[in-house]
């Protein structure tokens, strides 16, 4: 999809409108970084895509701590054992690139070029991301409720930034991507009841029966609640000084509330994961109950299911038993579960510390003694 988008911009034709299975979704910014992939050729293309994702995975995995032998153990193991991972680097996916961008923006820890300064400020990659793929807009809503507003601003600045750039470039196919999405057509492809989906929304429409050409009102609702107790959650344990678990949690916020959210989006699962086993001062049963849901991602049961989207398969998804249907859905109801214990945890701790069980102001900043990072206020991120 992204080297026949690239191929289209460079013989000067529409890579939106075009009749293919699999339409370019993206904003215009993103087809300009698929140019590359266009220059050289197929093979060339799936060389170069994998080793930079598997040098991207290195880098995230070394940003959360580890060295040495453990370093390469962890990253080959998440390539070859966690689902999402291996689609993604399956399809040519770009799930991990986006994932990373917004991890070395905003996790704390070691840097692999050594720096402890920053040369940009703190948000620059998460506009750049949400620039390419609009869904990661979420890490900037939640910069701003934590107090990291300068952080929030500058991710904006880069969005238009770049957003910009890609007007420049591609006038028309900007005018028509912007233009579509402002009259409500996000342009994604009609997939919503599709097994693989899983966002609250495919969850909805598998159980409900409801149309599946269109997003429905019910699941936007419910979409909008997870949004506000992801978020909610992701804010109460940064406000704790538990910075990597707060983005890890947004960044599953992001994923269970998006109309369509591929099973091969979930890469931050490896993330989360590490973070729940490295971080000791979490609760047991908070840490028990997120690596519950991790597993159930990496290892992702409802794939043993017949893929309806073959020709001549048996099966509809709108069809599934009772059973099937809460195995699709087990994404979606162990990651509420995690959030509702994440809330319940942090809300007991602010109680411990005699704090008020809600953050009242942009300015509080408590920070738990031994936490991650320094009070959100500097808007840095500790290395």
């Amino acid at each position: 999809v992204y080297r026949r988008s690239a191929e289209l911009v460079l013989q000067g034709q529409d890579f939106y409108n075009v009749e293919a299975w699999l339409p370019f979704i993206y904003p215009p910014f993103a087809v300009l970084l698929s140019i590359p992939f266009a220059l050289l050729g197929i093979i060339g293309s799936q060389v170069v895509w994998l080793i930079a994702n598997g040098l991207m995975v290195m880098a995230l995995v070394y940003r959360l701590g580890f060295k040495d032998w453990r370093l390469s153990i962890i990253s080959t193991a998440a390539i070859l054992l966690i689902e999402p991972m291996r689609r993604t680097l399956g399809f040519g996916q770009v799930n991990i690139f986006l994932m990373c961008l917004v991890a070395f923006d905003l996790l704390p820890g070691p840097r692999v070029l050594g720096s402890r300064r920053r040369l940009l400020p703190e948000g620059w990659l998460t506009g750049i991301a949400t620039a390419i793929k609009l869904t990661p807009a979420i890490f900037a809503v939640y910069l701003f409720l934590v107090g990291r507003v300068k952080s929030a601003i500058v991710a904006f600045i880069s969005f238009l930034a770049v957003t910009v750039i890609g007007w420049v470039v591609l006038p028309g196919p900007s005018a028509t991507f912007w233009g579509r999405l402002i009259a409500g057509d996000s342009g994604l492809n009609p997939g919503l009841k599709y097994y693989t989906n899983q966002s609250i929304i495919g969850s909805y429409i598998r159980f409900t029966g409801e149309n599946p050409d269109k997003i429905p009102l019910g699941g936007i609702v419910l979409a909008a609640l997870v949004c506000v107790i992801g978020v909610g959650a992701a804010v109460l344990w940064h406000r704790l000084g538990h910075v990597s678990l707060a983005v890890c949690i947004t960044a599953v916020t992001a994923l269970l509330a998006s109309p369509i959210s591929w099973s091969h989006h979930f890469v931050w699962i490896l993330p989360l994961a590490l973070v729940l086993m490295t971080d000791v001062k979490l609760p047991d049963f908070l840490r028990f109950s997120g690596l519950v849901f991790s597993v159930w991602v990496m290892y992702a049961p409802f794939m043993q299911f017949p893929d309806t989207a073959v020709p001549g398969a048996p099966g509809d998804e709108l069809q599934y038993t009772l059973s099937q249907k809460l195995i699709d859905a087990g994404s979606v109801i162990l990651g509420l579960l995690f959030f509702a214990v994440a809330i319940c945890f942090a809300l007991a701790e602010r109680r411990r510390q005699g704090l008020p069980w809600l953050p009242l102001t942009l300015r509080e900043h408590e920070v738990a003694p031994g936490t991650q990072t320094p009070p959100a206020s500097t808007g840095t991120t500790a290395d």
